[in-house]
């Protein structure tokens, strides 16, 4: 049985969000949220310097089956365990106070809430709320980006619950690029202070295609990902990529060191434009260059930052040329980047890596923050199965992990973006 074959059961935790809705409330949810997933094909460190990221929806997300509930209030319990029901009331849109206070995943939803009041998404003195129930296909903490597509799905249910947004409508393409801005901005409050890729391609995501996230200013271009030249992976380390204690605090650090290396950079080349023209406009060698004249370790910070943002243009030429070994050439050379100058790797993903390319990858490289979390792979469409078995006998089995399909071991192909959807059929 194929890879796809074997997770196709994960993909789809709508069902499962309807029914845990039902069993706890006692009558089926009114809307259920869909928010996918997501793996960071190239482009890692660059979306809070406004440098162009390439990341693909996954088809594993999340599901928020929702009806509205009075007062503002938001209840919501999930199936994922280790997470207690959260019960709390966040500030209503117009009002002056900050984000609320909520513990565990509710610290998420109440982001959802605060994007929501600081966007004006909902009209001044309104107080929409819900009751959820909650149900993943994406493994915990597995640095595929399942806190942000909690962030939309939430925003989406009180959207809904607002009366803004009825199942099977969309929101417009530039209300999608603002929304994602406002859901990001929130979102480094609650968590890790990160750009909005993950927001944006969980809002943009289209099938098929990876998407290509630029700033100053703001696009969203697809870029199609051929099935029959191109197959990818997103493989989870098991070494859990989490947001608190030490793991945020380097991530925070990085981009603080990035924010330095660039504004001494712009000082030493004399360039007053935006982040992105210092970067793209100026030769690479010139900027290598003026990077080896920085302090430890913004040189290599910095170097990283040039390198990477190559890269990224570098991968969508290969994806329109079908040029799969050259994009996996691409993939590595970005993990050693991120190894060695960003500094952000781990010994589980580099041996997930290096297993990787054993079993036949044309590339691999860690995807997300890094510091634990999951390896995006590049694979021949014909290898895709064959690979995926090294890796189970090889890396997950050794582990105590004997069947990592839909757990550990997920398709990548591009899929759509988030959803509101009319609730299953009981």
């Amino acid at each position: 049985m194929g890879l796809r074959a074997r997770d196709s059961a994960r993909r789809d935790p709508v069902g499962p969000a309807a029914a845990g809705f039902t069993r706890l409330y006692g009558a089926p949810p009114a809307a259920v949220v869909f928010a996918p997933g997501r793996v960071n094909l190239i482009g890692e460190h660059l979306d809070y310097c406004g440098l162009p990221v390439l990341p693909a929806a996954l088809a594993h997300g999340l599901a928020l089956a929702v009806r509205p509930a009075g007062g503002g209030r938001i209840r919501c319990a999930t199936t994922e365990p280790g997470h207690d029901p959260v019960d709390f009331t966040p500030a209503p849109p117009g009002s002056s106070a900050g984000g609320p206070a909520a513990t565990g995943f509710g610290k998420y939803l109440a982001a959802s809430a605060e994007g929501l009041r600081l966007g004006g998404w909902l009209p001044a003195g309104g107080a929409a709320g819900f009751d959820g129930f909650l149900a993943s296909s994406l493994p915990a903490a597995s640095g595929l980006s399942s806190s942000s597509a909690l962030v939309v799905a939430g925003a989406l249910a009180l959207l809904f619950a607002g009366g803004r947004l009825a199942p099977g409508e969309e929101l417009g393409p530039a209300e999608r690029r603002r929304l994602a801005a406002d859901l990001a901005a929130a979102e480094r409050g609650a968590a890790i202070r990160g750009g909005a890729m993950d927001q944006s391609v969980c809002l943009g995501g289209a099938a098929g295609h990876a998407l290509l996230i630029t700033s100053e200013p703001a696009r969203w271009t697809p870029v199609a990902v051929p099935a029959s030249r191109f197959a990818f992976l997103a493989a989870f380390s098991g070494e859990r990529a989490e947001k608190v204690g030490a793991a945020k605090e380097t991530y925070n650090t990085r981009v603080v060191e990035a924010a330095a290396a660039l504004a001494e950079l712009r000082k030493l080349l004399g360039e007053r434009g935006s982040r992105r023209t210092l970067i793209e406009r100026t030769p690479e060698a010139a900027l290598l260059k003026a990077a080896g004249r920085l302090p430890p370790p913004l040189d290599r910070r910095m170097r990283h930052l040039v390198t990477e943002t190559r890269r990224v243009r570098r991968a969508v030429r290969c994806l329109r040329e079908g040029a799969a070994g050259e994009l996996g050439a691409l993939l590595d050379a970005s993990h050693r980047s991120l190894r060695d100058d960003y500094r952000v790797s781990s010994p589980a993903l580099d041996d997930l890596v290096e297993e990787a390319r054993r079993a036949g990858a044309l590339g691999a490289r860690l995807t997300g923050a890094g510091l634990g979390g999951s390896v995006a792979i590049l694979a021949r469409p014909e290898d895709r199965d064959s690979l995926a078995s090294r890796l189970r006998a090889r890396f997950y089995r050794p582990r105590g992990i004997p069947e990592p399909a839909g757990t550990h071991l997920l398709d990548g192909t591009p899929s759509g973006p988030a959803a509101l959807l009319a609730p299953p059929p009981t």
